[in-house]
């Protein structure tokens, strides 16, 4: 193989043809057309004076000098991932301060607070702020940072100033404290039967939640045994075996001490939206966040059903 200069963006190229073992398969890998891998292809080749690749109808085989090559070249990117490792890590040790985040009690307990250990982890030297509360956060009036919601903003709520993006949905199902039903979960008769059940529900301050309308059609209006403004406190009930209820799935599939009820009726769902104001799109802090949740609903949101 002869010395020459050559681009070293074909490299690229070459190797995504060798791990593909054709030109497809690397087109695809690396989004682009097999034409202009084939193209880079033939341009490193020319520039070494070398026959890289044996083309088959079965794929792209390595020759001898493209052997030789494909070793040398995966050591260079190996080093050139781990220096762009350092210095993604060195960036994330230099975010620094607090960012705050708004979000209802179900999801600050079970979905952000558990994980924030691996969060600091990736950022020690930023701290985060969650408040917790029912109503909305004003973004506008920075009463927080960003906002983890189950509505999206509206136009009185500054929606044309805010940057919002679903990440996830948040599913529920009827549940009931394990072995305190009057029947099994693969009962075929609980689908009937469960109507009949005593159930907790949300309060009159918080009956408009779209929760508590299915809950309250869904039992034909009969009053429920127990109510109250807090689905962690209606969590705590529904186990303790008050009465059946209405969790969020990726809590209540979780826990041992619950059993789904199968119902007749379609469940609800919540689409999940990130919020933040405009002005803080370019903030590093607010990214950071923004982007382990967006992880955190993607791992565990998305296998709740």
């Amino acid at each position: 193989m002869k010395n020459a200069s050559f681009d070293w963006n074909d490299l690229k190229f070459f190797l995504a043809t060798a791990r593909h073992r054709g030109l497809s398969g690397a087109a695809l890998a690396l989004d682009t057309s097999p034409s202009t891998v084939s193209r880079h292809i033939a341009s490193l080749e020319r520039a070494l004076g070398a026959t890289l690749f044996l083309r088959h109808q079965t794929g792209y085989m390595l020759t001898d000098d493209g052997s030789e090559l494909f070793n040398r070249t995966e050591q260079v990117e190996q080093a050139i991932m781990a220096t762009e490792r350092s210095a993604a890590q060195a960036a994330q040790q230099r975010i620094t301060g607090q960012v705050r985040l708004a979000t209802t009690e179900a999801l600050a307990l079970h979905l952000i607070a558990p994980r924030l250990p691996a969060f600091h982890a990736r950022y020690p030297h930023l701290q985060v702020e969650l408040h917790v509360a029912m109503a909305r956060a004003n973004l506008t009036r920075r009463e927080a940072d960003l906002a983890l919601r189950v509505v999206p903003p509206s136009a009185d709520d500054g929606a044309a100033d805010y940057v919002a993006s679903r990440v996830g949905t948040l599913r529920f199902a009827m549940y009931g404290a394990a072995g305190k039903l009057p029947f099994s979960g693969g009962d075929a008769g609980a689908a009937e039967t469960w109507r009949s059940l005593e159930y907790v529900s949300w309060d009159e301050t918080t009956a408009g939640l779209p929760v508590a309308k299915w809950l309250a059609a869904a039992f034909a209006g009969r009053p429920p045994v127990f109510s109250c403004n807090s689905m962690q406190v209606q969590y705590a009930a529904v186990r303790a075996g008050v009465g059946a209820g209405l969790l969020p799935c990726f809590v209540a599939d979780r826990d041992s001490g619950l059993q789904r009820i199968p119902v007749s009726l379609p469940l609800p769902a919540n689409d999940l939206w990130l919020v933040y104001h405009r002005d803080l799109k370019a903030s590093q802090r607010v990214i950071a966040l923004r982007d382990f949740i967006r992880e955190l609903a993607d791992a565990q949101l998305a296998a709740a059903t």
